[in-house]
């Protein structure tokens, strides 16, 4: 496979759930998010599929049908922690969830290269069968375990309720959706193409692909404090003038990727991840507290946020294998996420917001 091939791979995920967040979203507005996250845990398991592709074309497919739980799994969050939390409470449960995310997220990067696939009888096929399993003993404990909301916090399925949820435009129409729907295409574009290519980025800096794998999981570990901390400490009012930081810092970390090697690329894989993962949970928040989305109306939004976030989603991983593919290395796409982020960092100021 070349590496636009890749690339498009490390995309397919999220090019299946940009055409599906939507609908999905206000499916969960319908049938409430227990059910919701069962059946998005449930299309997940398909990550067993990809230790049976054989080629490009099927692999490609494995990928692709697990974008279709990503929505039902990542609209659903924000709204469980809006059922049961209120005001600035909503920042530590959001930051626990994050917590969750990432913990999962260290174990894949520090354990499939020096663990799995030594103990497997395949090169990688056997990482699918293990983290599969993982998804399925999620998916028994939500069945047990997972309770639905307080019948007044849930949303009624009756014909206004149905009227709410159709009324997209009028969403599109408020000026906090509009501002981070644009943060949320800048902010996917940048995590997705550096998660996804950063091993390889490092690896042509010098480093062992083990050693480049640890050195990941280290800035996801390093990003888990800030995770929690930031949404949790940012209150209402704040958010704004936050985003605008983090992003700014996060053009120049970016861009220092390219020049730095040794200890200060170790250092600027770690800050730069503490830096830039907590701005999705902020865009969430906003969404949360912004009074023309309300309870009733958040995961068809939150749909919507992520049928336009996962386009740069996509474009992020593939435009970074495409230039590889067409320079022989990652230098040039390094520098154009350092560019676009820095362009999209004062536009957080326009954000509306109350004080709390």
């Amino acid at each position: 496979m070349t590496s636009g091939q890749m690339g498009l791979v490390l995309g397919a995920w999220q090019l299946v759930f940009i055409g599906t967040a939507s609908l999905l979203g206000s499916m969960i507005d319908c049938i409430g998010v227990r059910r919701a996250m069962a059946l998005g845990l449930a299309l997940l398991l398909s990550m067993l599929l990809r230790g049976l592709a054989v080629n490009f074309p099927s692999l490609l497919l494995s990928v692709a049908l697990f974008g279709a739980g990503g929505p039902l799994i990542a609209s659903s969050m924000p709204k469980v922690v809006a059922q049961w939390f209120r005001g600035n409470e909503r920042g530590p449960a959001t930051g626990v969830c994050v917590v969750g995310r990432d913990l999962g997220s260290v174990l894949a990067l520090s354990t499939a290269a020096s663990v799995v696939v030594a103990l497997m009888s395949t090169p990688w096929r056997g990482i699918s069968v293990v983290y599969g399993a993982v998804i399925l003993v999620a998916l028994v404990a939500w069945t047990l375990l997972a309770r639905d909301a307080p019948p007044d916090e849930q949303a009624p399925s009756t014909v206004a309720s149905v009227q709410e949820r159709s009324s997209v435009r009028q969403l599109l129409a408020v000026r906090n959706v509009q501002v981070v729907l644009a943060l949320g295409f800048a902010v996917f574009l940048l995590n997705h193409a550096l998660q996804s290519w950063l091993p390889t980025s490092l690896q042509e800096s010098g480093f062992t692909l083990e050693a480049s794998g640890r050195l990941v999981a280290l800035g996801l570990v390093a990003a888990m404090a800030t995770n929690f901390f930031v949404p949790s400490f940012t209150r209402q009012g704040y958010r704004g003038p936050m985003l605008a930081g983090m992003l700014a810092s996060s053009a120049a970390i970016t861009a220092g990727l390219v020049f730095a090697s040794g200890g200060t690329l170790v250092a600027l894989v770690a800050v730069g991840s503490m830096i830039r993962f907590p701005a999705l949970q902020l865009l969430t928040l906003v969404l949360m507290d912004t009074p023309e989305v309300g309870m009733r109306r958040l995961a068809t939004t939150t749909g919507i946020f992520f049928t336009v976030a996962e386009v740069g989603g996509f474009t992020g991983p593939l435009t970074m294998g495409l230039v590889r593919d067409a320079t022989g290395d990652l230098t040039g796409g390094v520098l154009a996420l350092a560019v676009v982020t820095a362009a999209i960092a004062p536009l957080p100021l326009l954000l509306r917001e109350r004080r709390g």
